[in-house]
This record gives C-alpha cells, structure tokens and sequence, in this order.
C-alpha cells in the first residue's frame, strides 16, 4: 500500500489565522487614526506658523497687519485643514489665526495669536480652548 504525504493547511486553521489577522486590525485602527489626526494636526501647526511668520514679516514692512495686498493676509487650503483668520481679524496691530477642519468629524481646530500662543479648541464653537 502506497501512503502519500499531503502536507498544507486545513481549512479550519486557515479560518483561524484570518480571525486572527481580523481581531488584530480592529484592535490597530483606533491607534492608527488618532495618529493620523495627531499628524494633520501637526501639518496644520506648520502652516499656521508660516502664516503667523508671514505676517510678522509684513508687520516689520509695513508696520501694520492690515495690508490686504500682500499674499500673507489670503487663507491657506491645506488638505485637512482651511486656515485663515478669525472674524474681525487681523487688526492693526495682531490678528488670530484658525485652522478649521474640513473633515465634519473632526472635533478639535487649531487657533493661534499674534502674542504666539497656540491652543486647540472646539471645532464647532472655537470654545474649551487648551494651550497645544
């Protein structure tokens, strides 16, 4: 009698590591959106302080932030975020910057001053601001 060896995987220890793989992924993907709202929170920042540098250059020109020719008074359409001032703003001598999400599910919205703090706010109500 010839006896064949057949080696492989049953389908029952296939099902296995796929319910493995599956709880893995569930268990990951919180982590990795918080980490990813944490990185377009930080690309947000980046912007934010390039405006608030370019407008500190036009301060030091013009000796006013009011000059609405100059490029640094436009908004800045990032992929998450539109950044632009706050109503009202900017004044002659500060301005309030805004970084508002795009995405509706997104809570939190970057806001900084022309004093150079940095806080992160409500979305919604730009209210329970906390320094970032």
């Amino acid at each position: 009698m010839n006896k064949s060896n057949v080696s492989g995987f049953t389908l029952v220890e296939l099902m296995i590591i796929i319910a493995l793989i599956a709880i893995l992924v569930t268990l990951s993907y919180p982590s990795y959106e918080a980490f990813m709202r944490r990185v377009h929170m930080e690309e947000a920042k980046a912007s934010i302080m390039v405006k608030a540098r370019d407008m500190e250059r036009l301060y030091a020109s013009k000796r006013t932030f009011t000059d609405s020719s100059s490029p640094a008074t436009d908004p800045v359409d990032t992929e998450y975020f539109t950044i632009d001032f706050a109503p009202g703003s900017p004044k002659a001598d500060s301005y309030e910057i805004i970084a508002k999400p795009k995405n509706p599910r997104e809570t939190q919205a970057l806001y900084y001053n022309s004093i150079g703090i940095l806080s992160r706010c409500n979305a919604s109500t730009m209210q329970d601001c906390e320094q970032y």
